[in-house]
């Protein structure tokens, strides 16, 4: 059920079991449901995030469930360069591996020392999303690591960034 109709169908209920004189605080309660749900929405489709974050994460984040959104992310960023490095490691050996200057994947030529420093840096950026984001939320439960709404978008921005890359990468197989 589509959840327009489901909040319909809810407001209507508590309208038909609320005294005539709580209408107004029954009103006042879901507009600021349907206030807060609007801003969450908007706050995530103002980020410019990239297609598989959408894809991926949209339906977590706008259920407030930022840890998982974020756990999502990651694992689709580590999925994603192991499939376009054709790869058999995982993680920040994945990472280290594929991105560096003699790896298969290349967002440069890797000819002068600005082009092998973006490189190197892409390579620690993605190996660092690993080893301090998705390790914990992969070993550590949700209350005892929780991710705030903006601590998540952040997150999502930044692998968001890390995934235009890779799109932007050419396997190179030497």
């Amino acid at each position: 059920m589509e959840s327009d109709i489901r909040n319909q169908q809810l407001l209507d209920f508590l309208n038909l079991i609320t005294p005539e004189n709580k209408k107004n605080d029954v009103d006042q309660i879901v507009n600021k449901v349907v206030k807060n749900k609007s801003q969450i929405n908007s706050d995530f489709n103002n980020r410019n995030l990239h297609s598989e974050i959408h894809k991926h994460c949209s339906k977590l984040y706008k259920q407030c469930n930022y840890f998982h959104a974020v756990f999502e992310a990651v694992k689709t960023y580590n999925k994603l360069v192991k499939e376009k490095a054709k790869s058999n490691k995982d993680g920040v050996a994945l990472m280290m591996e594929a991105w560096t200057t003699n790896g298969v994947l290349k967002v440069t030529s890797c000819q002068t020392d600005t082009d092998k420093n973006i490189q190197e840096g892409i390579k620690f950026l993605s190996a660092g999303l690993m080893q301090a984001i998705r390790n914990p939320t992969a070993h550590e439960p949700a209350l005892d690591w929780p991710i705030s709404k903006e601590d998540c978008l952040d997150m999502l921005s930044f692998i968001s960034y890390l995934l235009r890359q890779l799109d932007k990468s050419t396997y190179y197989n030497q």
